[in-house]
């Protein structure tokens, strides 16, 4: 890290304009964040759409009271999902779950559900055939648009 930077286990969506229009929030972690802006710019929606990019940077220990502090901004949101590339049952996904959910629970959304966006659970780390990952990664962000 060079001077005068620092580390913050989690990161706020700097191109929103306004919390209160934001009725999704997309959690993630990692370069995975990069293809989503891209993506997000090449549909024109910077500034313009009502999905909020949160990255969790630090998954250990859990920053519960910095995703609280993130979260109470986007008051209106009925709808947060995880988002990564790699298979279900690996990567963050089993790990942050409870975590997230637990602080959902403490911002008052009892019963709110973290849902998922990713690929299907796999025995292998990677799927090993250039065309089906791009075809993977290709649903995977633009499920994160697309409200499902």
């Amino acid at each position: 890290m060079g001077p005068g930077s620092r580390f913050s286990p989690v990161l706020d969506d700097k191109t929103v304009k306004d919390p209160s229009r934001v009725d999704r929030v997309v959690l993630l972690t990692g370069k995975l964040y990069y293809e989503l802006m891209k993506e997000r710019q090449a549909r024109d929606l910077i500034g313009k759409d009502k999905t909020a990019l949160i990255r969790i940077e630090e998954l250990s220990p859990f920053p519960f009271e910095a995703l609280d502090s993130v979260l109470k901004r986007y008051e209106i949101a009925k709808k947060f999902i995880w988002v990564q590339e790699e298979a279900r049952n690996q990567g963050a996904w089993t790990h942050v779950k409870p975590r997230i959910e637990s602080t959902l629970e403490h911002l008052g959304l009892e019963g709110t559900k973290l849902g998922y966006i990713g690929r299907k659970p796999d025995a292998v780390p990677a799927v090993g055939v250039g065309k089906a990952y791009k075809e993977q990664q290709s649903r995977i962000i633009s499920a994160a648009f697309e409200g499902r």
